[in-house]
């Protein structure tokens, strides 16, 4: 799950989730998800958004919290195709830099970036989260959408991503979030989603807090919006339906997992967490 959902990555990343991403790609560069490969936002039941328009929604919603501005530099953690980087630098004029641990995705960018007329203003390179090649004091503000649930060690990550950032820039983070234990039936699908995703494991509120603090990054908003963004579950579940992988592919045993995606989006166990933080 990872961007509309994108993947991202201490030590160093493993090259696996790098061929995940790829995969990933294949599908979301299609119709059915238009480049995007994380979640989508809702306002309401009643919300007749298409999976598309929730995505660049949530995206939208990290954009208003970045303060984004001409002049200014970004920094995308895990900006899989580059389609929220884009989005941002266009509605903002800002400068964007994205980094991803897929070449596929990276190469994929670059050619949207071209495309939209955008290269003057942002950039796309392969590098690891947990060792950014970028100096300190570099950027204005940061953002990583369904990067975190993807890094073994959040903590070095945070820290890179703090050094990066100008003193009172912010970070914005987006991620599936484990809000209490799992135990039975719903820890082993916990555990399948995880092994499916290559997810060392899902971030938890308190653990998430304290490797933000350990980082030396204050928290200045915090919010489980899992119910606004449940139905992407299904969507996504239907999108990868779609795909149908022969039996030597792979990647066989992940496409037979996507089905299982809305009983794990339906645990009321998981949400999804929008925070702030900030670099003192």
């Amino acid at each position: 799950m990872t961007n509309d959902p994108s993947v991202h990555h201490a030590v160093p990343s493993s090259p696996g989730l790098g061929r995940l991403d790829d995969e990933q790609t294949e599908v979301a560069d299609g119709a059915a998800l238009d480049g995007n490969i994380h979640l989508g936002y809702w306002d309401s039941a009643a919300d007749d958004r298409s999976l598309n328009q929730a995505t660049d929604r949530l995206t939208d919603l990290v954009a208003e919290r970045l303060a984004a501005a001409p002049g200014r530099r970004l920094l995308d953690v895990g900006c899989g195709t580059g389609r929220p980087a884009l989005r941002i630098a266009r509605a903002t004029g800002a400068h964007v830099s994205g980094i991803s641990i897929s070449e596929q995705d990276i190469d994929l960018a670059r050619t949207r970036a071209d495309v939209t007329a955008l290269a003057d203003r942002v950039d796309f390179q392969y590098a690891d989260a947990c060792a950014l090649p970028f100096e300190a004091d570099s950027f204005d503000g940061a953002w990583a959408i369904e990067s975190m649930m993807h890094i073994p060690d959040r903590t070095t990550a945070l820290t890179e991503i703090a050094r990066t950032l100008r003193p009172g820039s912010p970070l914005v983070i987006t991620d599936v979030l484990l809000r209490s234990p799992v135990t039975g039936d719903a820890a082993d699908l916990v555990r399948r989603t995880c092994r499916a995703f290559q997810s060392p494991s899902l971030p938890e509120p308190a653990k998430l807090r304290t490797a933000l603090n350990s980082a030396g990054l204050e928290v200045v908003e915090f919010n489980d919006i899992g119910e606004h963004v449940r139905r992407t579950y299904q969507a996504f579940a239907d999108a990868f339906g779609d795909v149908a992988p022969s039996a030597d592919d792979p990647h066989h045993e992940f496409f037979n997992f996507t089905r299982s995606l809305p009983r794990f989006g339906a645990l009321p166990q998981i949400g999804y967490v929008l925070l702030v933080a900030r670099r003192p």
